[in-house]
């Protein structure tokens, strides 16, 4: 991710060197596919420069998390089911890193990298988003999502297990920028570029202590009953 962000802004810088429009070069499809409209905006000036004038937690406050559509319920409405309802956002966790005066941490130089839970699975966490829990969310260092792979080391002093398997990202038990929930919706939000990091969307609440489930525990919970 990162050389093909330094390819993008190469291929600027050459072609103003030359007179050609930047608005005539393609960047790279791998890099366009991770943005979003609010990632695209932050493409500016004639230098290409690739920046971004909000902190990460200005972001959490208007990265648009993915949709959730009506389902079978919107038919009784005369909505189709497929119709958008509303954004799964990330206000739950942002309020909770504020309430934790965490403010100025994540207002700070960085980088930091920041799993962030949509407000869905805040909803139903049956713990208390301590202060431990919410920096169990927030890595040292900038990684993008092809890059998670292995153990880090989080701001709460535990270590979150990174692994990509089927095409897809985990960390713990969680699963990183899921295409699409399942019900037509879009995917969830990875690799948002912030002026202090960079932000990953995650559909469960990371908890300390996390252990890997045995082969034993892996097969009771696949039996009915």
């Amino acid at each position: 991710m990162k050389l093909l962000i330094l390819v993008a802004l190469q291929l600027v810088v050459t072609a103003v060197a030359f007179g050609i429009a930047p608005t005539m070069l393609t960047v790279p499809s791998r890099l366009s596919s991770t943005m979003t409209s609010l990632d695209m905006s932050a493409l500016s000036g004639a230098s290409g420069e690739f920046s971004r004038e909000s902190d990460i937690l200005s972001t959490l406050g208007c990265l648009e998390g993915p949709s959730i559509c009506w389902g079978p319920e919107g038919t009784l409405m005369g909505k189709r089911e497929l119709d958008i309802k509303e954004y799964d956002n990330f206000d739950g966790f942002k309020n909770a890193l504020d309430q934790a005066d965490l403010t100025k941490l994540l207002r700070g130089k960085g980088p930091f990298t920041v799993l962030a839970p949509v407000n869905t699975a805040i909803d139903v966490f049956p713990g208390i988003l301590s202060e431990d829990v919410l920096k169990y969310h927030i890595i040292l260092g900038d990684i993008y999502s092809d890059e998670l792979q292995g153990r880090y080391e989080t701001l709460s002093g535990d270590f979150v297990t990174c692994r990509h398997e089927f095409r897809k990202t985990y960390v713990d038990d969680a699963l990183i920028g899921q295409q699409d929930n399942h019900t037509g919706g879009t995917r969830y939000p990875t690799d948002i570029i912030c002026e202090n990091g960079i932000i990953h969307a995650t559909k469960q609440v990371l908890v300390p202590g996390y252990k890997a489930p045995g082969a034993e525990e892996q097969l009771n919970a696949r039996r009915p009953g």
